[in-house]
């Protein structure tokens, strides 16, 4: 696609050598042009006003095929470039067949991403939901913008409750049981044996409460040590985890290139110490094996990493050294990214900063994009207490809810319950990634689920309006022509097209979903507001109008499904 601005910039520095291209933007007000100059930092230079340069430059500067007027207006040079020109070069960018807008250049670089990360044994909760779904339309930006991509889900597979686990289920149930009532049974099996430590507590009882912890640090020992019927229970553990949590990526459109527990890691941990010890980065501290901060070095005077404890065990801290560490010998990447909540900043900043100590390029490898937490109103989310909300329910409420809305306001559509699923899943993926990664959300089924406004069914009846419309008339022709696409409202909706390769690129600069989600909407609000206002099949239009607006919507159509599709939402063809 031809980049208008680039014009623009060719034309001015022919007289302006000197130009600032930063300071070239598009005013506020159309009537001011579709690109402005302020001429303010030249005048000191060439000894004239802003009026005066603005003036000159208008007179010298001549129109070409892509700019066709040029005009001063005080101490602003404004460029209105040829709208035909523009709207043929964008729409032809634009491959509906392939339902394909933008380039599809191919980059050197890869990205490994670390996204979803949940904790085995622990079933998926509704706060499991941002890391994956933020972490997935990340992945998908870069990957449609021609990066190498590598999707990490690094499995919460390792550590002492899985001992607590084994401890309770020996005691209180048994493998057929387990794998008979599955994931919700083992939560309930992790409650249970906090519950009993607190009863006991209560009455007094600390050692038998020492007793239990214990135990279950000894099982968990004899997971460490190939232990069989340890590593019986462990392994059905994580089948019946992974059982779940795949059915619940299926319906969110989550997929990763690489699935791999903590555990995985496990066999790498001395060798990552001998590394960080020969960097000679280690430091004995209280018997525990640490590596120190330079003050000097350290504004935040961040805590020591520890990397194995007193008693020789190491952490998760230790695990993530070691899986960086395959990850650059595996990936060569020139990022690596981690997505998980702001609540372990601290966490990634000790060990990041380990990562650039051995070596210092790796400062600029290593990112957090931490986000807010999501809660629900009067609910403190604690696997512990057992007050986790189940995403699964979550989304089958969600359909539910989206099923009951489309009965009424469409008893005449067929496969409602699929188109339901669509919906409703699509409305609680849109409802946290329209918000700011950043912002806290609080997740309220009255928001997600409102079929008015800057929602995902909003946008996704969008689409459907717009397919109904194209299964009218052949939209697949590119035998149309720009001169017929005159309206003011139809300039803009191509404007709004043109930028969606940037607007992708501002997601992997800021690594913010939101910042398509927003496009999204406001290209849909742009469409409907054009649908009201301007005839499209009516009777009176002429053929070659009608031929350039179905173009036109269909480009729409495909921007839409495709921006949808990056944020892991489906969109219906009817609803």
């Amino acid at each position: 696609m031809i980049d208008f601005k680039h014009e623009v910039i060719k034309l001015v520095k022919e007289k302006l050598p000197h130009l600032i291209e930063s300071s070239i933007s598009v005013p506020p007000n159309p009537n001011m042009g579709d690109f402005a100059l302020p001429c303010f930092p030249y005048a000191k230079e060439m000894g004239k006003s802003p009026v005066e340069i603005a003036k000159h430059l208008a007179a010298e500067i001549k129109p070409n095929k892509f700019v066709k007027e040029i005009k001063a207006e005080g101490p602003y040079l404004n460029f209105f470039i040829n709208k035909e020109k523009y709207i043929e070069q964008v729409l032809l960018d634009c491959d509906t067949k392939k339902e394909r807008f933008g380039s599809e250049d191919k980059k050197e670089e890869t990205i490994v991403i670390d996204y979803g990360g949940p904790n085995v044994a622990k079933n998926m909760g509704i706060h499991n939901l941002r890391s994956t779904i933020i972490g997935q339309a990340i992945y998908n930006a870069f990957q449609f913008l021609g990066y190498n991509t590598v999707g990490v889900n690094h499995l919460g597979d390792w550590g002492t409750q899985f001992g607590k686990l084994i401890w309770a289920l020996e005691k209180w149930s048994g493998p057929e049981e387990l794998k008979e009532k599955g994931i919700l049974f083992l939560n309930k099996i992790y409650v249970d044996f906090h519950k009993l430590e607190d009863e006991l507590k209560t009455q007094g009882k600390e050692s038998e409460v020492e007793k239990m912890e214990d135990e279950a640090r000894a099982w968990f020992k004899r997971i460490e040590d190939e232990d069989k019927r340890a590593k019986m229970w462990w392994k059905i553990f994580v089948e019946i985890s992974m059982e779940e949590y795949n059915a619940i990526y299926d319906r969110l459109g989550i997929s990763f290139d690489s699935v791999l527990g903590e555990s995985f890691y496990i066999q790498f941990l001395d060798d990552t110490i001998r590394t960080l010890e020969e960097k000679n980065l280690t430091t004995i501290d209280d018997g525990a094996l640490v590596i120190k901060f330079d003050d000097a070095d350290n504004n935040e005077n961040m805590p020591p990493c520890l990397l194995r404890k007193r008693d020789g065990a190491t952490l998760y801290g230790t695990r993530d050294i070691a899986a960086a560490l395959y990850r650059l010998k595996t990936y060569n990447p020139s990022k690596i990214l981690y997505v998980v909540d702001v609540a372990q900043s601290l966490h990634f900043k000790q060990w990041f900063k380990v990562m650039e100590m051995l070596d210092s390029k790796n400062k600029e490898k290593f990112v957090h994009i931490s986000f807010g937490r999501l809660s629900f109103p009067d609910v403190d989310m604690s696997t512990r207490k057992g007050n986790i909300v189940p995403l699964k329910e979550v989304l089958d409420k969600a359909h539910e809810k989206s099923l009951e809305i489309i009965k009424v306001k469409s008893p005449e559509l067929k496969h409602k319950d699929e188109v339901a699923e669509i919906v409703g899943v699509g409305a609680i993926i849109f409802g946290d990634l329209s918000n700011d990664r950043l912002h806290n959300v609080v997740f309220e089924w009255e928001k997600v689920l409102d079929f008015q406004g800057e929602t995902a069914p909003y946008i996704q009846y969008t689409y459907a309006r717009i397919r109904s419309i194209l299964r009218k008339e052949d939209a697949t022709s590119e035998d149309f022509a720009a001169s017929y696409l005159s309206e003011p409202s139809e300039f803009e909706i191509v404007k709004k097209l043109a930028d969606y390769n940037n607007v992708l690129n501002q997601v992997i600069i800021n690594y913010k979903p939101s910042i398509l989600a927003r496009y999204i909407i406001e290209l849909a609000q742009q469409f409907n507001k054009y649908y009201v206002e301007t005839p499209i099949l009516k009777e009176g239009v002429d053929e070659n109008t009608k031929k350039a607006r179905i173009f036109l919507i269909s480009a729409v159509s495909t921007v839409i499904k495709s921006g949808m599709s990056l944020l892991c939402i489906k969109v219906p063809e009817k609803m």
